[in-house]
């Protein structure tokens, strides 16, 4: 991993290759997850989660290696760690090595088949071989060695959703938001992946007409696995965000697998589309356009593209969109450049100095990289990815789809109104 890769772990909206299989697994509900290294690994790694997931505990455990186990062997530590949780075993047994724990190399996996565990999914996922998304695709491929989903009889209209996890900002109102509006459209939801479902529904992966990856950096390694070995096709769209987006993303669905009842889903988004332009004009015609000098975003980089395209496409106009993410797949190249007048890794140069420019206008990003940011009277903020210190979310609004979109207009337009009450109220005062 790059040095600034690595520097960008603990300070960014990424985090390493630990959290990231640790996010796979915590999305399926009745794995638990064993991370064989340091305690300081173990707490890094379930802090990410503990936004969406404030139980993870009950079911995240550690090996707690120390200096010794380095030396001498982790397979101690492994049984006395693992044992309380034989009777009765999980479903899935997920045993994600830290940095150091893959130094060792202990026969994880073979241990804990030892001991009885019936599916033991052990795996080397240390920040030094990557990071988030790094992890979490090492771990789905892990996941389905071991579950070994195969082909089957198809099941008409049912898809999968691959590439989900609990890490990202909102991501359960976020599945709840797809899943209705894919059922509108007359499909049955499968399994989705690293979105709460069980390691029983992994194994009728094969059974769906077509998977649907949400983050192309975490599931599409994985929709191409299966498409090898269950025949099922994918697709890998951007994902929904706005009105627009969110009717292209079941426009490309239907292409790819038709909806039953498409008309009623797009009938759904000319109704929601109608509802914010009246709305919005109304408050237009009182507090203005809504403009931003500058707009930086900063998030995983398939979030950080459909947001791009949904706030320059639709939600406000601004002058210059920087978009700071860690590319994959060639998503820039295919997504970026109709849409952000820069794209930049977020600890690069070029990144540091779009954070450093920002002077006035609005920052989406995380909660870490706002230090950066100038003070809330000259420069907007709207969380869009974790870590979210700095925020309290308590409603079950979603970014992506069209109840996303109201959120998100909804949110701007507010903050757009009380910053030009501000305004007035200093300079009546100044006056």
């Amino acid at each position: 991993m790059p040095e600034d890769a690595f520097q960008s772990v603990c300070r960014h909206s990424d985090s390493c290759a630990l959290a990231g299989a640790a996010g796979f697994f915590a999305g399926i509900q009745d794995a638990l997850i064993a991370v064989n290294g340091p305690m300081w690994c173990y707490f890094y790694a379930m802090r990410t989660l503990e936004q969406e997931c404030p139980m993870i505990a009950q079911r995240m455990i550690s090996t707690q290696l120390d200096n010794d186990a380095i030396v001498f062997g982790a397979e101690e530590y492994i049984r006395e760690t693992l044992a309380p949780h034989l009777d009765p075993p999980p479903a899935l047994l997920a045993v994600e090595n830290s940095c150091a724990a893959g130094l060792i190399g202990d026969d994880v996996r073979s241990i804990a088949r030892g001991m009885g565990f019936p599916r033991v999914a052990a795996f080397d996922s240390g920040g030094l071989g990557g990071m988030f998304a790094a992890g979490y695709r090492k771990a789905a491929r892990a996941c389905m060695e071991e579950i070994a989903p195969r082909r089957a009889a198809r099941t008409p209209g049912r898809v999968n959703l691959l590439g989900l996890t609990p890490a990202y900002l909102r991501a359960g109102n976020d599945l709840c938001e797809l899943m209705r509006l894919l059922e509108l459209s007359g499909y049955t939801i499968g399994a989705s992946v690293g979105g709460g479902c069980t390691a029983a529904e992994l194994e009728t992966l094969g059974t769906a007409e077509l998977n649907i990856v949400v983050h192309a950096e975490l599931g599409a390694e994985l929709a191409a696995y299966l498409e090898q070995t269950t025949d099922v096709p994918y697709i890998a769209p951007l994902p929904p965000y706005g009105v627009e987006g969110t009717r292209r993303w079941l426009t490309e669905i239907n292409d790819a697998l038709r909806a039953p009842r498409i008309d009623a889903a797009l009938t759904e988004a000319e109704r929601v589309q109608r509802q914010i332009f009246f709305r919005i004009n109304a408050a237009k015609s009182m507090w203005g356009d809504l403009w931003y000098e500058r707009a930086v975003i900063a998030a995983p980089p398939s979030a950080a593209l459909g947001i791009a395209h949904a706030l320059r496409g639709e939600w406000a106009d601004m002058g210059r969109l920087t978009v700071l993410m860690e590319d994959f797949g060639g998503l820039a190249e295919r997504y970026a450049a109709d849409i952000a007048d820069e794209t930049a890794a977020p600890e690069s140069a070029p990144g540091r100095a779009a954070i450093a420019a920002l002077r006035e206008g609005i920052f989406l990003g995380s909660g870490s990289e706002t230090a950066g940011v100038p003070p809330e009277d000259a420069v907007a903020r709207f969380h869009i990815a974790q870590p979210a210190p700095d925020a309290v979310l308590l409603t079950d609004a979603p970014l992506m789809g069209l109840r996303g979109a109201a959120y998100a207009q909804e949110y701007l337009w507010n903050d757009h109104i009380r910053r030009a009450i501000r305004r007035a109220e200093k300079g009546g005062d100044h006056a």
